[in-house]
């Protein structure tokens, strides 16, 4: 028996679990090792897509199922099986068309579990892709690779997305959640689907108390699951993200999952 048995951390990727020049440090690494074999499930709950989170996924002591493309997919890597895959649905081709004829150019990419198309590739589409090294294409229209999708990521100047989200707010607010996950990166995705719901599922299939489970994270697509669990924020994190979070942690650049792992230290050693 350890002392973490029974007990779950779901963290945010980028910004929580790596640092600002996207590592995994070794003190965290450390850190999450050690809670993993006192008993504890570690996961992430990320925007990242399966495809994604691939090229990281060897480097993180996972022992849970993993949430990801914000809640939407949620994947077993010990049983090689998808738990969960919660497609687009409504009129998301109406409003993808309504939203690319009014912002004309504007980045997309469409989000599958295992690639991404991208429409109007930009500098910031490119860091993106260069950040979670995940396979993608370049297309001209979404004809060319049908939905079902996942998610529509919307990736370009953060004023641009900012009039974007205002936009498709007012109009398909009541289907879909728009949020975002970064300055630069603005998520359209089903009403009702988020890292707080994933978690909870998790939760659920994992028989645990949700009183022994915490979340970790950084930015507007984790405040759900912040404000929903027992939560941690990086002093790194964005204003929301610390005004929801319970405790405010180190910085991702100071090892701030090893930092919230100290903290439940002294929670459940007695």
């Amino acid at each position: 028996m350890g002392i973490f048995d029974g007990v779950l951390l779901a963290a945010d990727i980028d910004g929580t679990l790596l640092n600002s020049r996207s590592e995994l440090t070794a003190p965290v690494s450390a850190a999450l090792t050690s809670f993993v074999r006192r008993g504890g499930r570690f996961t992430v709950a990320t925007g990242r897509s399966f495809a994604g989170f691939a090229a990281l996924r060897p480097s993180v002591p996972l022992n849970a199922p993993a949430v990801l493309s914000n809640g939407a997919y949620i994947y077993d890597y010990d049983a090689e099986s998808v738990l969960r895959a919660e497609w687009l649905s409504g009129p998301f081709e109406e409003a993808l068309d309504d939203i690319l004829r009014t912002f004309p150019g504007l980045g997309t990419e469409l989000h599958w579990p295992d690639r991404v198309a991208i429409m109007n590739f930009n500098r910031w589409n490119e860091a993106h892709m260069t950040s979670v090294r995940c396979a993608h294409q370049a297309i001209q229209n979404y004809g060319e690779t049908p939905p079902p999708w996942l998610k529509i990521l919307f990736v370009d100047e953060h004023e641009v997305l900012r009039a974007v989200a205002g936009y498709a707010k007012a109009r398909y607010g009541r289907d879909f959640s728009f949020f975002f996950s970064a300055g630069n990166l603005l998520e359209m995705q089903n009403t009702g689907i988020d890292k707080a719901e994933g978690v909870r599922a998790l939760t659920e299939a994992l028989s645990l108390n949700p009183k022994d489970v915490y979340t970790a994270g950084d930015a507007g697509n984790d405040l759900g699951m912040l404000r929903a669990f027992t939560s941690f924020a990086p002093a790194s994190g964005t204003e929301e993200a610390r005004a929801a979070a319970d405790r405010i942690i180190p910085s991702c650049d100071e090892h701030a999952l090893a930092a919230a792992i100290r903290l439940l230290e002294e929670r459940y050693v007695r």
